[in-house]
């Protein structure tokens, strides 16, 4: 996951387009609410077994332990991340009620997904297949979908190919891919063609702006998909002075929760050993039994706004 060369401008919107964030257009689908879950997913470090691979049964445990209800897996070409390392993870998954979306490298990151690679309209119907046997694999993901070279690739007919390949198998299996800006242009481009989108936030030193940042993108895009918010809990290519500190991390998952159909966490560490883990602690506190006002409803803010208060 790499930071885009720009990030969205937000704030003129409303005015431009003349519309509220919570009417969707007269044309627009409702959204499929919280696919992702009522608790923030995921995408976790992998923890390890012998010969590299991915220790499933440890990583059921913690998810399940911490009321965790979604895992995002990244496919490449090595342990922990092949495609069999992820198909171990989704038949585990599925009698533990945890949802797992594979997350399919895009050309910018090197298309190393095996073994389709950047056939992903292949990718798509493999998946849909799969997802036919397992309901668990909920849906799919490809990452920084419209970043560099990427966005050569990602035409909106390319796009819209790939979301076809998906309806015409298991219409219920969605296609959420990754971006970091959201105009409207990426929206016109996207719509009718996903799912949903991981939106990520990428300053990991404060939240100031992501309220803002996700109530106006809502207005761009019209009610034609759901945002769910993705924050990081480590650190990145463009912020190596370390993971973001646990009150950031609560915070961007409060206001994602809260402004946001759900939020979607990167490189959670799961491990436990006999150091403290304040980031698995922040996230579980929006889980179910969860200490946080969302604990358990992630994503509920922003489809059931709370009442305006009485007038006096």
């Amino acid at each position: 996951m790499s930071l885009p060369a720009r990030y969205g401008v937000f704030l003129t919107f409303a005015m431009l387009l003349g519309f509220s964030a919570t009417a969707p257009a007269a044309d627009s689908p409702t959204p499929k609410d919280h696919a992702m879950g009522n608790a923030p997913c995921a995408w976790a470090e992998p923890l390890r077994a012998a010969g590299d691979s991915l220790d499933v049964p440890a990583t059921i445990s913690i998810l399940q332990r911490y009321h965790f209800n979604c895992i995002a897996q990244v496919i490449e070409n090595k342990p922990p991340y092949t495609y069999d390392d992820f198909k171990r993870l989704l038949e585990a998954a599925q009698p533990a009620g945890i949802s797992v979306w594979p997350v399919i490298i895009p050309p910018s990151e090197g298309g190393t997904s095996l073994p389709y690679k950047t056939d992903y309209v292949a990718w798509m119907k493999e998946l849909a297949v799969l997802s036919q046997k397992y309901s668990a694999l909920r849906g799919v993901n490809i990452d920084d979908l419209m970043s560099g070279i990427s966005t050569q690739t990602f035409t909106r007919s390319y796009i819209c190919s790939i979301y076809q390949a998906k309806q015409e198998i298991n219409p219920n299996l969605l296609f959420v891919p990754t971006i970091y800006d959201l105009d409207q242009s990426v929206a016109d481009r996207l719509g009718g063609c996903v799912d949903g989108v991981w939106f990520w936030w990428v300053n990991l030193e404060h939240n100031a702006g992501l309220r803002t940042v996700l109530e106006d993108s809502r207005v761009v895009v019209a009610g034609r998909f759901p945002i769910y918010s993705g924050v990081y809990s480590h650190q990145t290519s463009w912020h190596k002075e370390g993971r973001p500190l646990p009150k950031i991390l609560r915070g961007a998952l409060e206001i994602g929760c809260r402004y946001g159909d759900g939020a979607i966490i990167w490189n959670l560490p799961l491990k436990l050993d006999s150091l403290e883990n304040p980031w698995l602690e922040a996230a579980h506190s929006f889980a179910p039994g969860g200490a946080a006002d969302l604990a358990g409803k992630c994503g509920l803010g922003a489809t059931s706004p709370p009442a305006e208060p009485a007038a006096k």
